[in-house]
């Protein structure tokens, strides 16, 4: 784990993409169907749609785009991924999003061979379901890979996620404490996720949706935000996606989603520490 801890900032810099993505001419309901369809016939099951779009436009009013995230069942893969690297956990169930105007949208989830590989699980079910994936994509058109804006500094010690373990403690209650500190600091929540040994807690906050998506949609594969927890012998280990990572996307360098991000950082990392937890790095 330490050896794939060292490699993830390069593995970011040098691989090919941290999103796929595609353009699909048609409305918004067309488009949405036809995308349902291709996960269908890749063998991959949707099991909810957000209007994450009206939900934001509630909120912080108009002037942004339509945004539907497609939020896939739990499967094999994903179970197989968190059951070797529970930090696989900061984009599953995987997200397939849907955003644009009129005629012309833009599809796209993370860049499997990235997320996996770095993690040290792209393997046996955990390839099947990122070849599936890009499969789905490529029904729709020509796949383009969206890369690093910039290149991220491997002394950062940077991690792709928020990582604390609660001493002797039950998943159950730090999954209760993380969702009512959630909702109080205004986050919506969805009802969390089993995936495998992990539990998902998928929370979005609109302001923060408002900023990042305008910015960069592409990172819409990250969308809802994920926090997670599992057990860990009499403790448990939870965690949260590294907002962090977001900041070498296209675009996204000193533009006003970095203060966001820091923002964002800090609530989760608020939250984490609020129910008990304490800092924790593999191999510890």
């Amino acid at each position: 784990m330490k050896r794939i801890l060292v490699a993830v900032l390069a593995a970011l810099g040098l691989a090919l993409a941290q999103a796929l993505v595609v353009e699909v001419e048609g409305s918004l309901e067309d488009v949405e169907a036809r995308a349902l369809k291709a996960l269908e016939a890749a063998g991959l099951q949707v099991d909810r749609v957000l209007n994450l779009g009206e939900q934001v436009r509630q909120v912080t009013g108009p002037g942004f785009p339509e945004y539907r995230l497609l939020v896939l069942k739990p499967e094999k893969g994903s179970v197989a991924a968190v059951s070797k690297n529970p930090m696989a956990a900061i984009v599953l169930p995987p997200t397939v999003f849907v955003t644009g105007e009129g005629e012309r949208y833009l599809v796209g989830t993370f860049d499997p061979h990235l997320l996996f590989g770095m993690l040290g699980v792209y393997e046996g079910a955990v390839r099947d379901l990122g070849l599936r994936l890009q499969a789905a994509l490529g029904r729709l058109g020509l796949v383009r890979r969206v890369a690093p804006a910039v290149m991220p500094d491997p002394q950062s010690g940077l991690m792709p996620a928020l990582l604390y373990r609660v001493p002797q403690a039950s998943v159950e209650e730090v999954v209760l404490l993380v969702e009512t500190e959630l909702t109080s600091r205004g986050l919506n929540l969805l009802p969390h996720v089993q995936v495998g040994p992990v539990t998902v807690i998928m929370p979005c906050k609109s302001e923060w949706a408002r900023i990042m998506f305008l910015t960069q949609p592409a990172g819409g594969f990250a969308a809802p935000c994920r926090f997670f927890a599992m057990p860990m012998g009499e403790d448990v280990l939870v965690g949260a996606i590294e907002p962090m990572l977001m900041t070498i996307m296209p675009g996204v360098p000193g533009s006003e989603a970095v203060g966001m991000l820091q923002e964002a950082r800090q609530v989760m990392s608020e939250v984490l520490e609020s129910v008990g937890g304490k800092p924790y790095r593999p191999g510890q």
